[in-house]
């Protein structure tokens, strides 16, 4: 009995391995045209369907897709509508897993196609110096070992049959069939890979170990168990990535309570056919249809309720959108992705710009001001750390300088804080009122700026308020050193006069350094040659 588990646990860990290794190479050999296609194939909601049922199928891991649906909603790409649709087509993309198994995991000769697929890509793996090819030979690998670890949970079927308890159809009750929901559910929950599930539940019914009919309540557990994923996502994150996450939720729950009803047809129809050995006697390829009408019918389900569903998720996670200092676009789930992260990063940078300009704009500083600048702090180096997590994934060389960019606009942030604070102490301006006239003007002309920053006016009318800002500062100067020689000032009111002037000049250039870098930025995610520049390894 423990060489039989061992051999059905190694198995499984050789066919994870496997789905690691391909959806990581996948991925990373894809970069940013994975990230293009999804987009692009996401402005309606067929479209988006299509997309996300496409893509899934071809990196098998319906957790990537997500995470690239909740960056483009987060970064305001997608809308929430749209996004949904994304995610119903995800988990259709999920049963081509079962049809591999089903149409050729039991089948393939190891020795003569899995094994030297894993040779070969093991050594474009490591004998490769271009990062792409490397994630190309680490998906050939990770392939290869999927039938790998197939073939070993099918040899301990065979090799250790007798070991096993064993259920036959005489066992499809009400009882069994929760046990078996229950056993898949945990699988997934445990794993955290569907596609493993089903291969073992699969492996197991092919085995003979448990009838056809309690195979396909273990799939449906199996099928709601990846809820368990995207619920742990959420721990954490924003809004919209809840609300992709809860969309993800409400489609599984659909679909599994319309494969339980469906059950009786398994049941009946194709345990006869499996009986009477149509399509071979491949019990794989029955319960690959059924996990497949099952998530189609849910996705018929959706279309009259899917208005409903949105309206109800928009409406929900208000909390945190609502509050003021926090960081609204960015999300944990999004860091090992690049491009996707670079998009919500960047509007990360305006919201945290427009926070500190409304800071600063206040006419008044009041009791809670240095609490809110303690805030933009705490949320300034959350955002770094966002930052330096995400550069140390493989990425374009035009990304790394977008990422480098956003770097430098952080500190400036940061810098203009800081020459904030020095403005709230007391007695940092002058108390003569003979500056009065001098220094109201000038700070008029600030107000102006920052209040423009605060509500997003465009750039270039930005520009002129600093030009304008940075000519009072100069007049400012010239007169107070006028009266100085006067004797009309003293010189100690003089200086608290410049140093007043300086400062908020200083936080003026650093916001506007802020803003033309987001320019820049912009630029660079749009480059059409974005795509054409060889990634580089950061790991």
């Amino acid at each position: 009995m423990l060489v039989a588990l061992g051999t059905v646990l190694g198995g499984v860990g050789i066919f994870l391995l496997g789905m690691i290794y391909l959806t990581d190479g996948l991925k990373q050999s894809a970069g940013e045209k994975l990230d293009q296609y999804l987009h692009r194939g996401t402005n309606t909601k067929r479209r988006g369907f299509f997309s996300g049922f496409l893509l899934t199928a071809l990196v098998q891991s319906s957790s990537v897709i997500t995470v690239a649906t909740i960056g483009f909603v987060n970064a305001r790409l997608l809308s929430m509508g749209q996004a949904v649709w994304v995610v119903f087509g995800s988990n259709v993309g999920t049963t081509m897993t079962a049809w591999i198994v089903a149409l050729i995991g039991f089948k393939i000769k190891v020795q003569l196609f899995a094994l030297p697929m894993v040779g070969l890509g093991a050594f474009i793996h490591i004998l490769s110096k271009q990062a792409q090819w490397r994630a190309i030979g680490g998906a050939l690998a990770g392939f290869g070992l999927l039938f790998v670890g197939l073939d070993f949970m099918q040899s301990s079927m065979v090799n250790y049959q007798d070991q096993f308890f064993r259920l036959d159809d005489s066992s499809f009750d009400v009882q069994h069939v929760l046990m078996l929901l229950l056993m898949g559910f945990m699988m997934t929950v445990v794993m955290q890979s569907s596609s493993a599930s089903m291969a073992m539940i699969l492996t197991l019914v092919n085995g003979g170990v448990i009838p056809l009919q309690l195979g396909a309540a273990a799939v449906v557990g199996a099928n709601v168990g990846t809820t368990s994923t995207a619920l742990l996502a959420t721990i954490g994150a924003t809004a919209n990535a809840k609300r992709v996450a809860w969309a993800h939720v409400s489609f599984n729950v659909v679909a599994g309570v319309v494969a339980l009803l469906l059950l009786p047809v398994v049941s009946g129809v194709f345990v006869e056919a499996y009986s009477r050995e149509l399509a071979g006697g491949n019990a794989a390829f029955w319960l690959a249809i059924y996990h497949t009408i099952f998530n189609v019918l849910g996705v018929l389900i959706m279309i009259p309720t899917e208005p409903y569903v949105t309206r109800v998720l928009n409406r929900r996670f208000k909390k945190r959108e609502s509050a003021h200092f926090q960081l609204r676009y960015m999300d944990k789930n999004i860091i090992n992705m690049p491009p996707l992260a670079l998009q919500s990063i960047s509007k990360e940078l305006d919201n945290l710009a427009q926070l500190v300009a409304s800071v600063v704009v206040r006419e008044e500083s009041g009791p809670d001001t240095n609490d809110q600048i303690e805030q933009i702090q705490q949320l300034l180096e959350q955002f770094d750390g966002y930052v330096v997590a995400t550069l140390r994934q493989p990425m374009a060389h035009i990304n790394a300088d977008a990422f480098s960019k956003i770097i430098k606009s952080s500190q400036s942030l940061a810098n203009a804080l800081q020459w904030y604070q020095l403005t709230l102490k007391p007695g940092a301006r002058p108390s003569d009122e003979a500056f009065n006239s001098i220094l109201l003007p000038f700070e008029q002309c600030f107000r102006e700026f920052i209040q423009a920053v605060a509500v997003e006016e465009e750039h270039a009318g930005i520009k002129t308020l600093l030009d304008r800002l940075l000519v009072e500062a100069e007049r400012v100067n010239q007169e107070v050193f006028t009266r100085l020689r006067s004797h009309e000032v003293f010189s100690s009111d003089v200086s608290l006069a410049t140093q007043w002037v300086a400062w908020h000049r200083r936080i003026a250039q650093q916001m506007m350094k802020v803003l033309r870098r987001a320019d820049e930025i912009d630029e660079l995610m749009h480059t059409e040659d974005a795509n054409k520049v060889p990634v580089t390894d950061r790991s």
